[in-house]
């Protein structure tokens, strides 16, 4: 894949990326490094550099400059390479507020709005950066969404129109697209209930039109879909047979039983019948009673379970956020020491003199007398005062 970054600037792109994959990320050495770069470029710097450069120099979310630079950055995407493309996804998600409304795909959108409780504002700002990275290729479907999402009213005039101007998209829309629009139709609870009762009405209509549909035999209901069905729902088929059925006092003739047999109405009144098989089983019963224990004289041990649950319960919690964090010295370390240690000043001290990047201790991983970082002296690289003029260069010019 073609490239707009000169080979020379590799190196540098690495180290760009390495600074913001850290935690919490470097943005001042990524910034400097993108300086260094935007500088040696020429007259016509790449605008992944510039787009770069903005995005880490602010924590919006959404704003005119940071859309500005991600459309700048998606007209010249083709042409990028595999280094160019992570070094911009990471400027990009440097920011906490930019992970919730980077979208790179539509379906992203509908899933917002899919949750409970929908994401409408997440989703409104997903839209605006799904139109300035497909380059307003589909601004007039994301323009309706968004009038969809503002408004929930289900009979305003500009839902009425915003609806009108999705129908007459609609042939052309992708399926992503189609999906898309309908869940902003139905993210309104008073949209969807006006759509629910236009369609009951339109279907009573159609039946009643037509005299010949399949019915339900009990609630009349149209079953014209089912044919083989005579009854909507095991409930209805129940009230029929019911309904059907005669009560006790409506027969008319005298049943002549047996003498000695009882009727099946007193035998239905008995808590239970008695037989051959069940008085056998009742003396089994009584057999094996005697040899359970009883469950007041038995005492479960508890301890077993208590310490399961537990050792189950330390190694589920690990992080316990009532615990306040401390650093080496026992000092509580709050988020604004995150911040403050994001924006201290570069120690001279700590530069390596070779890629003059600032290298923490932990860093360096073996004492050396060159003042080289552990990366530098593994690649080799000479320190930059090789570089530099002699004084006797210096002086002749």
């Amino acid at each position: 894949m073609a490239s707009t970054i000169h080979r020379k600037h590799r190196a540098s792109i690495d180290r760009v990326v390495q600074a913001l994959q850290a935690q919490p990320p470097r943005i001042r050495p990524a910034l400097q490094e993108l300086k260094r770069m935007f500088t040696r470029s020429g007259e016509n710097p790449p605008a992944i550099l510039a787009a770069c450069a903005t995005l880490l120099n602010t924590d919006a979310a959404i704003s005119g400059d940071v859309l500005a630079a991600v459309r700048n950055v998606h007209a010249e995407w083709d042409s990028y390479g595999d280094a160019e493309r992570e070094l911009f996804n990471q400027c990009v998600y440097s920011s906490e507020t930019r992970r919730a409304v980077a979208v790179t795909d539509v379906n992203d959108v509908t899933v917002m709005l899919r949750e409970t409780p929908p994401r409408v504002a997440d989703a409104l700002n997903g839209l605006r950066w799904l139109n300035a990275q497909t380059q307003y290729a589909h601004q007039a479907v994301f323009t309706v969404c968004g009038t969809l999402l503002k408004n929930p009213s289900a009979d305003h005039p500009a839902i009425v129109e915003a609806i009108q101007t999705a129908h007459q998209l609609w042939p052309g829309l992708a399926d992503d697209l189609r999906t898309l629009v309908m869940t902003c139709v139905y993210a309104s609870k008073a949209r969807a209930a006006h759509a629910r009762a236009r369609t009951a009405a339109r279907q009573q209509a159609t039946d009643a039109e037509s005299d010949d549909v399949h019915r339900c035999r009990n609630c009349d209901g149209n079953l014209a879909g089912l044919p083989e069905m005579r009854y909507c729902s095991d409930a209805c088929r129940k009230d029929a047979e019911n309904a059907e059925r005669p009560a006790e006092g409506d027969h008319t003739t005298t049943t002549v039983r047996a003498a000695g047999h009882e009727p099946i109405e007193q035998q239905a009144t008995r808590r239970y019948l008695v037989g051959d098989i069940e008085a056998e089983y009742d003396e089994h019963w009584r057999q094996i009673e005697q040899a359970i224990p009883s469950a007041g004289l038995v005492r479960k041990n508890e301890s077993a379970v208590d310490a399961y649950e537990a050792e189950r319960e330390r190694h589920r919690d690990t992080d316990n956020s009532r615990e306040a964090v401390t650093d080496l010295t026992g000092r509580t370390v709050t988020e604004d020491d995150y911040d403050k240690l994001a924006l201290r000043g570069i120690d001279p001290d700590a530069l390596c003199v070779a890629c003059n990047l600032e290298r923490t201790p932990s860093e360096q991983c073996s004492p050396s007398t060159d003042d080289r970082c552990e990366m530098c002296r593994e690649r080799n690289m000479p320190p930059l005062s090789t570089f530099a003029p002699s004084r006797e260069l210096a002086a002749v010019a």
